[in-house]
């Protein structure tokens, strides 16, 4: 009994103890390294911290040209308010990357050799995704859209690509195969995606439009069909979506003012309810963006006059992000940084058995 418990309490440890100090724990002896390595650990231990964290990408200037892009992450509760006191930048495997989506502490990433790679950075685990088929055919014939997000019914992470020109292809990408397959395209074309990939509810979500009208295009990552959700009316210019208390959200612009809904029932077709108005205090400009602090109720929102700001709607107290400024006395007192990107991420062990090192 005594046994057993001693294992019970150690698992408990275990549990709360962040990915980087048990990554360590692993060469402690092989029980320890077997344990912190079983797929089962691995699950619990992600739901059971689900410490959200906010990833910051900044682009770098110096004498008005930009010199690149640095990331910093923070807890929801110590966002740089003030200073990034103690706060170094996030290492990368590559430098140049677009993220095309993050999900349970994986980054998928688009780099400039136009490959789509897995990213953990808790960890330090990458997982190249190999090229299909398709995608020198249509890749400079026009657009290509990603999605990245995890299946519950099969606990699997999935990337899908989809093309509207030449091949008219639609593919899915899946880690436990690592293969490409075929699935059935989008019914309805489309000749432009307004938004970046929400995925919500096991669902990938995009804006797209057409020379008509607008709607959000879907696609489930259970069943791999499409389908479409109209947009709320009054129909203004729909081109961001979040998520916003566990529920899908668009933001919809006209002239200085901004709209937020929220779709509280998701299966239903009229469930779409405001939000919130940006036509005063304490927004200023067109929000554009939009991002949930789960931990204590704040947002981030972006707005066109006064940037990246974080808004409790509780007191109504509003307070910018600063820029980020290195630490170091050989700055060019020229160069600076402009806060371009905001993303939440969830520390994890994913990919601990997949993926590879990166050094």
């Amino acid at each position: 009994m005594s046994d057993y418990t001693c294992d019970e309490l150690i698992g408990e440890i275990f549990q709360r103890l962040p990915p980087k100090s048990l990554f360590r724990f692993r060469s402690l002896s092989k029980a320890w390294c077997s344990r912190i390595a079983s797929p089962d650990f691995i699950s619990k231990h992600g739901s059971a911290r689900n410490l959200q964290k906010v990833l910051i990408k900044h682009t770098t200037y110096c004498q008005g040209r930009p010199t690149g892009d640095l990331y910093t992450l923070h807890l929801e509760d110590r966002l740089p308010l003030s200073e990034y006191k103690g706060i170094t930048p996030v290492e990368f495997p590559n430098k140049d990357f677009n993220i095309i989506g993050s999900c349970n502490g994986i980054l998928c990433v688009f780099g400039v050799d136009k490959l789509i790679t897995l990213w953990n950075p808790s960890i330090r685990r990458k997982l190249t995704v190999p090229s299909h088929q398709y995608y020198f055919q249509d890749s400079f014939e026009g657009f290509n859209v990603y999605g990245f997000g995890f299946d519950p019914t099969t606990e699997d992470y999935k990337i899908v690509w989809i093309s509207n020109l030449r091949s008219r292809k639609s593919l899915v990408y899946t880690i436990n195969t690592g293969l490409w397959c075929a699935i059935t395209s989008p019914i309805t074309t489309f000749c432009e995606v307004k938004s970046c990939p929400c995925f919500v509810n096991g669902a990938l979500h995009w804006v797209v439009g057409n020379n008509l009208h607008s709607y959000i295009l879907t696609f489930d990552l259970s069943t791999h069909i499409f389908g479409r959700i109209s947009l709320p009316k009054p129909g203004w210019e729909t081109t961001q979506l979040a998520i916003i208390n566990g529920s899908l959200a668009v933001i919809s612009c006209k002239v200085d003012n901004s709209w937020i809904w929220v779709r509280k029932k998701y299966d239903t077709v009229t469930s779409w309810s405001f939000f919130l108005k940006s036509d005063g205090y304490p927004y200023e400009g067109i929000i554009e963006r939009v991002l949930q602090m789960t931990t204590n109720g704040d947002f981030v929102f972006y707005t066109s006059h006064e940037g990246y700001k974080v808004y409790n709607p509780t007191t109504g107290e509003r307070s910018r992000l600063v820029k980020y400024k290195a630490h170091s006395e050989n700055v060019d007192f020229k160069a600076r940084s402009e806060i371009v990107d905001v993303k939440t991420y969830v520390e994890s062990f994913e990919l601990l058995n997949t993926g590879t090192a990166w050094n």
